[in-house]
């Protein structure tokens, strides 16, 4: 059905899953490279998803690197890469990067530690390659057992220290490729600037929410939903009469040769050791520049400075990217809440809270 993997062998015949019963307990070259065989035949017949669960098998092999098959099939990274850049219409390849969530987070013995972090691996490399709205992660699981998904440098650390077969830079030049497919840049961290504001630059704030919000949040709450809240919210005669009613703080997020790229809003509860946060917004080309954990870090020093103790923020149940976010930041699920905010719209959010 499809044409040869041209990152995976040639092959002489049709090869079978059940072909790898012989090899038993034994996850040596043989059994590596028999995974990749049966991943070959597997993709030409159409079968995707079954492909990926082959060199998932093969990724179980803790070979030392010196092997003579590495040589000719380098760890799969790329190989996976490949298939979901080239996914065909109509050929199940179930969800990537559910499925490596699931797999990292339930791995067993033999090897579990390397294996976890392989599957970490692919789970990145899934998320940079397919897009989220599409491919979304298992946020069910991500709550119910507070799953938090690994930043690149944390898997490059745990791949460095744990492979005998040098992962990190098989993983490294995968990342690479598979960026230069795609026509992306890897993202280098901005330098941030975090201001306090008052009340005569809050028109800035209103501009960049309506930009922030119509490019993000589409798919995620109604047209109509974004419509209502940022005329309730994004005035700045409201957000004047918060700041002087309720000691509420606003502050820029600004990066270097771009200026205001984002907000922040935040109070501290009357006779409360809680600081919320009620707004944290940046616009979406800078994510993943290191701006939002910058801005996270700074609302934790002011909220300090403020008597606070703990930090909280409310985050819809949908936007896992920012949910991602706040839990590498050192937030954890508190509560479900759903609110009525008027004209028939809810707000439906976990609560996330950090001590301070």
């Amino acid at each position: 059905m499809n044409e040869p993997h041209p990152l995976l062998p040639v092959l002489d015949r049709p090869y079978r899953a059940a072909e790898m019963h012989v090899f038993g307990k034994d996850r040596g070259p043989a059994f590596y490279e028999m995974a990749h065989r049966c991943a070959q035949s597997l993709w030409q017949e159409g079968l995707p998803a079954q492909a990926i669960l082959m060199l998932n098998r093969a990724l179980s092999s803790p070979m030392a690197g010196t092997e003579p098959v590495l040589q000719a099939w380098p760890l799969p990274y790329r190989a996976l890469a490949w298939l979901m850049l080239n996914r065909r219409e109509g050929q199940f390849m179930g969800n990537p990067r559910r499925h490596w969530q699931h797999l990292a987070t339930r791995m067993v013995e033999p090897h579990k530690e390397l294996r976890t972090w392989r599957a970490w691996a692919c789970w990145y490399l899934a998320k940079e390659i397919l897009l989220e709205s599409e491919f979304p992660p298992d946020l069910r699981q991500i709550r119910e057992e507070s799953v938090v998904e690994p930043a690149h440098g944390e898997i490059a650390a745990q791949l460095a220290r744990l492979s005998p077969a040098d992962d990190l830079a098989v993983w490294s030049d995968t990342l690479a490729w598979s960026r230069e497919q795609l026509g992306v840049e890897a993202r280098r961290p901005f330098a941030a600037r975090i201001r306090r504001i008052g009340p005569e630059e809050l028109r800035v704030v209103q501009e960049l929410g309506h930009e922030i919000w119509w490019s993000y949040y589409p798919g995620i709450i109604s047209e109509a939903q974004i419509d209502y809240m940022l005329s309730i919210w994004y005035q700045p005669a409201s957000m004047a009469r918060e700041m002087e009613t309720r000691g509420v703080w606003y502050a820029l997020v600004e990066a270097e040769a771009r200026g205001p790229v984002g907000y922040i809003s935040f109070e501290r509860y009357l006779e409360s050791d809680i600081v919320f946060i009620n707004k944290l917004y940046l616009l979406p080309e800078v994510h993943g520049r290191g701006l939002g954990a910058a801005a996270l870090a700074w609302t934790g020093e002011r909220a300090r400075e403020l008597g606070g103790t703990r930090l909280q923020l409310r985050v819809n149940k949908r936007n896992a990217p920012a949910i991602r976010a706040y839990q590498r930041a050192g937030f954890r699920f508190v509560e479900d809440v759903c609110s009525d905010i008027g004209s028939g719209f809810f707000m439906d959010d976990f609560i996330m809270e950090k001590a301070l």
